[in-house]
């Protein structure tokens, strides 16, 4: 950023938005630059709801905003996965499981779960508990 800030002199001010999915850590990168909690920041997505303006420097401000998902031709399964939609809100979760199990990396699954193989969701939730 302060190499930004020395390429561009010619600008009284700069404004760097920081924009991407919810909950993918845009706050957290945001308080990670200024070295201090400046945003509030959520294991859950939504807790950033309105843009806030941070100075980074005299010239610099970070702008910190609410994640932003534009594509309205996603499925119900991207949404979820990509925490558009909180998972206390859907009708019934086990539904996304089958494709939780399918995109993560069955090593993954083993280190957190312990569970080496499964046939498909309900397999795997018959191991787990």
């Amino acid at each position: 950023m302060k190499q930004f800030d020395l390429l561009h002199k010619d600008r009284k001010n700069i404004s760097v938005g920081l924009i991407g999915y919810p909950n993918a850590g845009k706050s957290s990168v945001i308080n990670a630059l200024m070295k201090k909690a400046c945003c509030k920041v959520a294991p859950i997505p939504g807790q950033t709801k309105t843009w806030q303006y941070i100075t980074l420097t005299k010239r610099i401000y970070l702008i910190d905003c609410p994640g932003i998902v534009h594509d309205e031709n996603q499925s119900e399964v991207d949404k979820v996965l990509k925490s558009v939609v909180r998972a206390e809100k859907l009708p019934d979760p086990t539904v996304f499981i089958q494709a939780i199990l399918d995109k993560a990396e069955k090593k993954h699954i083993y280190d957190v779960y312990g569970i080496p193989d499964w046939v498909d969701s309900e397999d795997f939730l018959k191991q787990l508990s």
